[in-house]
């Protein structure tokens, strides 16, 4: 071997060992896939296939030249693949403490890298991460942590051609993320307010109401159905009696008027959506026997609905995750910004080992948009009018999040659209998650979107299995056993302490932010003082972050984008402008605050 790849292998073992035997077990089968030549200036470049993966003349200063453009906007460099290590080295050097990653698939190519050049400033690079041989999926989560608006991606189309697949797929995971981001941005600034107002409203339902949490990891010796409001349903329901005996129901809001019309109680209700049009799917029912799962941020009338008893999820909100962090959590519930994704994660989080799902078509059967009777379909026809009929809805549907083909269960063409796209990604993560847990999700509904992490069943297969009475009481005494141990009263006494600890830190908050705006207000009319008061703003802005409500305070703070926004009708002048932006935020948070107050 020669001396650079001991003296990388060296660095390399000591910052990550484990890695490094990997790497070292392939290079007893290494391959070489890439060709060392000089370059015009003597440091070495690389030839692929007869593809020059470098510049012929002065590899290095190529490598400088990128790195300089690195935007001032971002937080990350990540570099898909690198040829000899060239630009990654030069990021190190001059970049030393922001994060940096480095993407390759194909351990041949980071051995060939490691036997030709020094990467020294790689391995001695404070926040370095490597990539090597990790799925796409791996990476993709990796850059998440960043922020993917954060990260920028350096890429040269020669050096990452062998894996070009990979890379795209990549890409494509990464898009799926920002979608994603765009998508919570635009649902916080439409929801914000709403989501505060309910919190608030419900705040002390946090101390009236069980967790969810007491039905996790009850490990049922029994399969878990759940029921969504797609058009396939339709064919489920007529077995939905007999389905009870052998499992556990569990009904989306959207479904729970097509179950109970087919006679049929749910075991339990899941409905976490805040709007009130979600807490209009309840209207004028009632089930008696049904356990609701629901946010402490839902529509107020939402804990009026008669049933057996109304538990909590862990809330997403900033107001519920303040109390819960003094008083105890709910129990958490993922949120894939369907109904459905948070009814399979509580199915999932009892330790069930079976999950069937009936009527999650994520597309449109024969061109329905919902199973007849719906909550949907029914507001369709209370609105219809001769100049905009129930049709008119139902095209919109259909048609407004663009439309395209995909391949139901049994191989037919089926119309769905991106939002669905979107919930089809969610299940095929969390699902393929869960198989190496020993959960297998099936559906019975093939006429649905076909979901490569979800496999095909029938409903006999289900009905010809005995009834499953003990197995079922069985559950439910496990969940009881957990409940909580302090008693209502103790609970309640709780409650009240944090709410006066709360409106104590939201004071505090005022005062930080009042502060702020004095300071900011003095540096504007006498520019002298500039200096002193950033000082002062930077302590200020510690005390901030080191606040307990802060978060709580940051739900009807600007997004953002809204934040850049208004900045573009401030002064341009760079002292001037920092100092109006920081008035700003003082401001908006000052505002942000009194929201709580007006409803607390």
């Amino acid at each position: 071997m020669n001396s650079i790849w001991n003296s990388n292998i060296s660095q390399f073992k000591k910052r990550f060992p484990e890695l490094c035997r990997i790497v070292c077990e392939r290079n007893e089968h290494h391959t070489e896939k890439l060709l060392t030549l000089e370059a015009k200036t003597g440091a070495l470049t690389a030839l692929e296939n007869g593809t020059p993966l470098h510049s012929k003349y002065n590899p290095l200063r190529e490598a400088q030249q990128l790195i300089e453009n690195f935007p001032k906007t971002k937080t990350c460099a990540a570099f898909f693949s690198f040829g000899l290590g060239y630009a990654p080295i030069e990021f190190a050097k001059k970049f030393p403490t922001l994060p940096l990653v480095i993407a390759e698939p194909d351990l041949d190519f980071v051995i060939d890298a490691l036997n030709a050049i020094d990467w020294t400033p790689l391995f001695t690079h404070a926040q370095i991460v490597f990539a090597f041989g990790a799925t796409e999926k791996e990476t993709a989560s990796l850059l998440e942590r960043y922020g993917i608006k954060n990260v920028q991606i350096y890429e040269s189309a020669n050096q990452a051609f062998h894996a070009r697949q990979y890379y795209q797929e990549l890409h494509g995971l990464i898009e799926r993320t920002k979608q994603k981001d765009v998508v919570n941005t635009n649902t916080l600034e439409k929801f914000a307010k709403l989501w505060l107002r309910n919190s608030c409203k419900n705040l002390s339902r946090m101390a009236d109401c069980d967790g969810v949490k007491k039905f996790m990891n009850t490990k049922p010796d029994i399969p878990f159905i759940i029921l969504a409001a797609g058009p396939s349903l339709q064919t489920v329901l007529p077995h939905l009696a007999q389905l009870k005996k052998r499992s556990i129901i569990v009904c989306v809001d959207t479904a729970l008027h097509s179950c109970l019309k087919a006679g049929v109680e749910p075991d339990f209700i899941v409905l976490v959506d805040p709007q009130q049009a979600c807490a209009r799917h309840l209207d004028f029912l009632k089930s008696p026997s049904s356990i609701l799962i629901t946010e402490s941020a839902a529509w107020p009338s939402v804990f009026r609905f008669p049933c057996k008893e109304i538990v909590l999820c862990s809330s997403l909100f900033p107001l519920g995750k303040y109390f819960e962090k003094q008083l105890g959590e709910k129990g958490k519930l993922g949120a894939g910004g369907s109904v459905t994704t948070t009814a399979w994660d509580f199915a999932y989080s009892t330790g069930a080992k079976e999950i069937y799902i009936a009527g999650m078509d994520l597309g449109f059967p024969q061109k329905q948009t919902h199973i007849r009777g719906s909550q949907f379909e029914e507001r369709a026809h209370r609105l219809s009018k001769r100049t905009s009929p129930a049709e008119t809805d139902g095209v919109s549907s259909l048609m407004s999040a663009n439309p395209k083909i995909a391949l139901d269960y049994n191989g037919k063409e089926l119309l769905t659209d991106e939002r669905m796209t979107l919930f089809s990604w969610w299940f095929e993560e969390n699902c393929t998650k869960a198989k190496t847990n020993h959960c297998t999700t099936f559906t019975l509904t093939p006429q649905s979107l076909a979901i490569s992490a979800i496999e095909k069943s029938d409903v006999t297969q289900l009905l010809s299995r005995p009834q499953a009475t003990e197995k079922r009481n069985a559950f439910f005494e496990s969940a009881k056993k957990n409940s909580e141990e302090k008693s209502k009263a103790e609970y309640k006494k709780e409650f009240l302490k944090t709410l006066e600890q709360f409106k104590k830190h939201m004071e505090e908050l005022s005062e930080l932010s009042r502060k702020g705006i004095r300071l900011c207000d003095t540096a504007i009319k006498d520019r002298s003082a500039s200096t002193s008061v950033f000082t002062k703003l930077d302590i200020l802005d510690k005390e901030i972050l080191c606040s307990d409500a802060k978060d709580a305070a940051a739900l009807v703070f600007p997004t953002q984008r809204q934040l850049e926004k208004k900045s573009t009708e401030l002064p341009q002048e760079p002292v001037l402008h920092q100092l109006y932006y920081s008035r700003l935020i003082y401001t908006e948070l000052l505002g942000s605050i009194s929201q709580y107050k007006k409803y607390l």
